[in-house]
């Protein structure tokens, strides 16, 4: 029953192939019209980073974190410090630098102006009881006198030493430097128009005898857009690299154009599907579409090369096209389908940015059947027919050949390959323990270590607590909650509880300010510095402590108007892996022993980019144990359910398990973290294989069919696929490694080294394991291959 509903459906392929071949004209047709229509919508085609695409929206710290963003600002802060060479800030000339660095930062487009800080900012204020015993408050530094008399320079900064929300947090405990924050509004962020202003501000800053600093997620990405044209100009050089490859394998005009015209088509079909779906082009993921692109060229690489190879011996161009598509119809089309869902599997992701991902990549995949698998093909039976039908690069057919037959093609010599790829893969699984997930390394990856971005960072977070903040929620039911004394006193055993972490550099929370009004109100006297004994005594002094300020709003930064909700923030220097697991942990510990003493107080994780990072570790930990397995399940379904058989579906997935285990192997003896930007390309990687094994296993299937004879299969196979294997392979490494030698922006340069690397073990587990397993076990699903009466390559 099974054989004779696979032999109708293998029939129905065979018969919709000679209808395809029967009208190539109306078949181009139809892909000139689907190009056109995407093409037109190019134009709607927008590169930028969406923030929000990048966070599991339904991890609960983002959940949290979109609860405090607005009130309390999110993870895309703007930290900038200007220092002082020589002495420290309290002069008027790095006072009056520091003003106008303020003035600055708030006039960048997309600021929240309520959440701006610094030493400087109308906000900065030192709170003192006037000669009435009222309260008042005065700004620190005043614009309208920016000259100071030495005393009262060395007033102020008594004032700012005093002052525990601005002493060490704002203004370094060295007093060589101040900091200025800003947080964006995340509703719409142009991160490209932001950071060219923030450049001209800091450029306007630059002076003798000061060294300005700037960081913050909003300066990284707004570093990223400023290598796009560099991107164009690796694209440039990428497709020449391409076309020269293409010359020098066929040195034929039609092994050279149309390959690059599968890239032309599959690029617009591609990117058309994105502009019209409306999904915007990430920067940093760049280096797939490249893949897929160069992807699209390997399978016009195969059909033309077979093209070539059934010309030399039909001499008739109609016919080798049509051989040639009858050869590799179903192993082509089976391969791109794996690929498609392969990389659609991505959808599966907690972050949109997956989804978008999964969506634009799959479509773009699974267009090749029609730009490169169907269009090459038609397009040589209505092209005219080469003058010179030999088959060029036969001397290296012979030499591959004959290197199998003294290697893979004998019983020991198969034996050893599988023998040495085990101890391989063995040795391999230590450097896999050492792969981490999430950021390895202090500053960000995506820029070299001697990059402006991370120098500033080094640079602030050795003189400040860090700029790397996790903000933590203190919640109750009940309006003005936080002011219990009860809640008040869980909010600082939970800061005392995270302070003994040797990495953090410090803390911010309201009960720090109520302590410092009330000791303000007994006469500065030290011993009035507490929280008093009821919620009354707790409000009026918060309540006298805005009311201090001629400016609304100054309680704005630690709770909520309604007061049933309250910031803490804990500065650290790093986002590392490490870090964020230890940190995570503590929080997790402390708020579980506040559970238990105050029941009805909910403290939760994490704002800040310590708190998004934190969310994306955990989700990338569950996205890498789903996305990675599924890619290989969907393959091992999809082959063994298309030759119905186990064994084949195994011997796909043996050359993926093999390459994958050995890619985390490099990645954990590089170093290199799996984060939101590794995790597609390892998936792409990983399917990459596919293309190699099916266009190899269906070509031993096919010689063995005439052979009879499984090593001479092998050994054919390698002599003629496996060239054209080796040079796809070459040409899907042109398609990435130009951003090795070209990028400045290093994950790009790390993604295309990964992704070579992946590449070359895909090719050589293809064109070793594959044969190999076949010579020792001598599967089924290859031994009684055979042509039926209509000439389909069936199992009996």
């Amino acid at each position: 029953m099974v054989s004779a509903f696979k032999h109708s459906i293998t029939h129905k392929l065979h018969r919709a192939e000679e209808w395809i071949f029967a009208n190539p004209k109306i078949v181009l047709g139809f892909i000139l019209i689907g190009t056109l229509i995407f093409g037109a919508a190019l134009p709607k085609l927008r590169v930028y980073s969406d923030f929000s695409d990048l966070l599991p929206q339904n991890h609960p710290y983002i959940q949290v974190y979109n609860r405090l963003k607005e009130n309390f600002g999110g993870a895309n802060m703007i930290v900038m410090s200007i220092e002082a060479e020589q002495g420290t800030i309290f002069n008027n000339d790095t006072l009056d630098l520091i003003h106008r660095a303020t003035q600055g930062v708030d006039s960048l487009p997309g600021v929240n102006h309520n959440l701006v800080f610094s030493l400087t900012h109308r906000t900065a204020r030192k709170i003192f009881l006037d000669e009435y015993g009222g309260f008042a408050s005065e700004s620190y530094y005043d614009p309208q006198k920016p000259q100071r008399s030495v005393a009262e320079l060395e007033k102020l900064k008594q004032d700012v030493i005093a002052n525990p929300t601005m002493y060490g947090l704002m203004v370094s405990p060295d007093l060589k430097a101040a900091l200025i924050k800003a947080q964006l509004n995340e509703s719409d962020i142009d991160y490209k128009a932001t950071f060219d202003a923030l450049q001209q501000v800091r450029a306007e800053l630059e002076t003798a005898g000061h060294k300005v600093h700037v960081t913050g997620n909003p300066v990284l990405t707004g570093w990223v857009y400023t290598y796009i044209n560099q991107i164009l100009e690796i694209l440039a050089w990428t497709l020449a690299l391409l076309a020269t490859l293409l010359i020098v394998y066929f040195r034929r005009l039609y092994g050279i154009a149309l390959p690059l015209l599968g890239i032309a088509l599959s690029s617009i079909w591609g990117l058309g599907f994105m502009a019209m779906m409306g999904i915007n082009l990430e920067p940093l993921s760049l280096p797939i579409p490249f893949l897929i692109a160069a992807r699209a060229t390997s399978h016009g690489v195969q059909l033309a090369a077979r093209y070539y190879e059934e010309l030399a011996i039909v001499k008739d161009g109609k016919r080798a096209a049509r051989n040639a598509l009858d050869a590799l119809f179903r192993p082509g089309s089976l391969a791109i389908i794996v690929d498609a869902v392969g990389i659609a599997v991505l959808v599966l992701g907690a972050a949109p940015f997956n989804h978008k991902l999964g969506v634009a990549a799959g479509f773009w995949g699974f267009s090749v059947i029609f730009t490169v698998h169907f269009m090459v093909p038609l397009a040589l039976t209505v092209l005219p027919q080469p003058r010179t039908t030999e088959n060029a690069n036969q001397g290296v057919r012979n030499f591959l050949g004959a290197a199998m037959a003294k290697t893979g093609g004998t019983d020991g010599g198969a034996r050893s390959i599988l023998i040495l790829s085990l101890i391989g893969a063995i040795g391999g699984t230590y450097f896999v323990t050492k792969v981490q997930l999430g950021e390895s390394e202090p500053g960000s990856p995506l820029l070299h270590r001697d990059h402006d971005y991370n120098v500033s960072t080094t640079a602030i977070n050795t003189r400040f607590p860090g700029s790397e903040e996790l903000h933590v929620s203190a919640r109750t039911e009940e309006k003005g909650g936080i002011k219990r004394p009860e809640v008040m006193a869980a909010m600082e055993r939970f800061q005392a509880h995270m302070l003994s972490d040797p990495g953090l550099g410090g803390t911010k929370a309201i009960p720090g300010v109520v302590r410092v009004v009330n000791k303000l109100t007994h006469n500065d006297d030290p011993r009035w510095m507490q929280i008093p004994d009821t919620a009354q005594e707790v409000g009026g002094l918060m309540f006298a402590y805005m009311a201090s300020s001629p400016i609304p709003g100054a309680l704005k930064e630690f709770i909520t108007p309604d007061e049933r909700e309250a910031n803490m923030v804990f500065y650290y220097k790093d986002h590392r892996a490490d870090t964020i697991n230890r940190i995570v942990a503590l929080a997790e510990e402390g708020i579980r022993k506040l559970k238990a003493e105050v029941p009805d107080l909910e403290i939760a994780l994490g704002g800040g980019i310590i708190g998004v990072t934190a969310a994306g570790n955990q989700a990338l930990h569950t996205d890498h144990m789903v996305i990675i397995p599924a890619v290989m399940a969907l393959a091992f379904l999809l082959v063994m359910i298309y030759y119905s058989s186990l064994h084949a579906g195994w011997l796909m997935v043996l050359p993926m398990l093999f390459s994958t285990l050995m890619t985390y192997a490099y990645m954990g003896a590089a170093g290199i973290g799996i984060n939101v930007n590794t995790v597609p390309v390892i998936a792409v990687g990983v399917g990459v294989g596919i293309d190699y094994a099916v266009y190899f296993m269906d070509r031993i299937r096919e010689e063995f069919a005439e052979l009879q004879d499984i090593k001479q299969a092998v050994i054919k196979a390698v002599a003629t696929t496996g060239y054209a294997v080796s040079f796809t392979a070459v040409t899907l490494i042109a398609g990435v490694v130009m951003w090795i030698f070209m990028s400045d922006l290093r994950f790009q340069s790390d993604a295309a080294v990964l992704l070579s690397f992946m590449l070359i073990v895909n090719a050589i587990a293809a064109v070793l394991i594959v044969p190999s397993w076949c010579v020792v076990f001598k599967p089924r699903f290859v031994t009684a291959a055979r042509y039926d009466a209509d000439g389909v390559l069936e199992t009996d």
